[in-house]
């Protein structure tokens, strides 16, 4: 039996993956807020954060949570 695969383009590929964190100016850029705005939500706990090394990125999905209500 033959299985057939939908050929998937590079650009196609590349909408489907999500990063699973973005630097604080990327994620205000996301979510279009100010960094101020961006810190606070952060500080509050609204907004996770992870740092590696001396930086410090936003959680993909603590974004979308935030944008649809659920945090």
């Amino acid at each position: 039996m033959m299985h057939s695969r939908k050929a998937v383009s590079n650009d196609e590929a590349k909408k489907e993956i999500k990063p699973l964190a973005v630097p604080v100016k990327s994620a205000c850029r996301l979510v279009g807020v100010g960094n101020t705005s961006m810190w606070a939500l952060i500080k509050a706990g609204r907004v996770k954060t992870v740092n590696i090394g001396r930086r410090r990125l936003v959680i993909y999905a603590s974004l979308e949570a935030l944008l649809s209500g659920r945090d």
